[in-house]
């Protein structure tokens, strides 16, 4: 590997890796040892302050029945002027639920006012969308989200939802149906 080639932290890449390691290592480690939906909330709020440089977070629920989401917890934003589907976007939306992140680069708030970053992440259980993860603003330091982030973003949307949501996970699957899918 070339030693001179940088990510968007400017971190050298070779460093990166193995930073990058530890960070995938601490989160899986915080997520598994969760105690409970209100612990696992908690981890969920350290890893994307930690790791990723936000403190504007938003979770919000998949109702197939109803084809809705719903605010389940939020961070630093106040989640009844914040519209999900409006920052997603129609095709945005259809991404997250087909289990993509969409990660907004240049997005307006519901202000109008130019926000710096987004990033939307699916929160996944049995091959389906059952939350939306909305990391939005990164912290003054952080300047944009870098490959070891998209790593992190994975590793929430395959191992969040059983710490947050628990067993009734499964059993509110089956009486949901499959509805709401992109």
């Amino acid at each position: 590997m070339n030693d001179n080639k940088s990510d968007a932290s400017g971190q050298k890449l070779s460093e990166a890796e193995p930073m990058n390691d530890l960070r995938l290592g601490a989160a899986r480690k915080r997520l598994a040892e969760s105690r409970g939906q209100e612990d696992a909330i908690e981890g969920v709020r350290e890893i994307v302050a930690n790791f990723l440089g936000s403190e504007e977070i938003g979770l919000f629920r998949v109702d197939r029945r109803t084809a809705t989401l719903h605010v389940f917890w939020s961070f630093g934003i106040d989640p009844k002027k914040y519209d999900l589907v409006r920052a997603l976007g129609d095709a945005g939306l259809q991404r997250v639920m087909r289990g993509e992140c969409h990660v907004d680069l240049a997005a307006r708030d519901c202000s109008g006012a130019m926000a710096k970053v987004q990033a939307f992440v699916p929160i996944r259980w049995a091959n389906q969308t059952i939350a939306i993860l909305a990391i939005l603003r990164l912290l003054p330091q952080k300047l944009a989200f870098d490959r070891s982030d998209m790593e992190l973003f994975k590793l929430l949307s395959d191992e969040a939802a059983k710490p947050l949501f628990g067993p009734s996970v499964h059993s509110k699957l089956a009486t949901e149906g499959r509805g709401m899918r992109a």
